[in-house]
């Protein structure tokens, strides 16, 4: 920022002069608490993040330690893709898998439409070897966990906007009525020639 724009925004905040009222006085400082908590607030979602992190971290070991990936043997064929359906098309059908102590399994899983019978797929079973997601891995926990902060610290900043806003508002239409009455009150004094 150049010298000249450092000035303008320090008289932004602390206006000075004869044309200036009591509630600009009052925006300014309105204005300066609102950058300020701005500014708190980032330690507090870095606090947020850690603690966010922390969670899902603890979540994706747990996680990574209890499901295992397996192949799949798909027992039926799926369904066609459906012209005009959505983008992501699936179905459940019927698959066999081993899990990691040579036990067989059958159930239904979730495979794309068009899918044939006799596909090998792989999927991944929880420590009962029912399917599930696949797990969690450090790299998502710690996108979420920034996500988590970003959206908080953003919405201190949108809802500090939409209080220097609205008191903004507020102060111009008190201002506009004051310049009126004055302007009435200066008409007045007026000899109507």
């Amino acid at each position: 920022m150049s010298g000249s724009g450092l000035r303008r925004f320090w008289r932004l905040l602390r206006p000075e002069g004869p044309l200036a009222r009591p509630w600009d006085r009052w925006e300014a400082r309105l204005f300066l608490v609102a950058i300020l908590l701005a500014l708190v607030a980032v330690p507090v979602s870095v606090l947020v993040v850690s603690q966010v992190y922390g969670t899902q971290a603890s979540i994706a070991r747990a996680q990574q330690t209890d499901r295992s990936p397996v192949m799949a043997l798909v027992l039926a064929e799926a369904g066609t893709f459906v012209a005009g359906g959505p983008v992501s098309q699936v179905q459940e059908v019927p698959a066999l898998w081993v899990l990691p102590d040579g036990t067989e399994r059958t159930g239904p899983i979730a495979v794309a439409a068009g899918t044939d019978r006799g596909a090998r797929l792989p999927i991944w079973v929880d420590g009962e070897g029912e399917p599930v997601p696949p797990p969690l891995s450090m790299f998502n926990a710690l996108g979420i966990a920034l996500s988590v902060g970003l959206l908080l610290w953003l919405g201190v900043v949108l809802v500090l906007a939409l209080v220097v806003l609205g008191v903004h508002c507020a102060l111009d239409r008190a201002r506009a009525a004051a310049w009126a009455r004055e302007w009435e009150r200066l008409g007045q004094g007026r000899s109507g020639r």
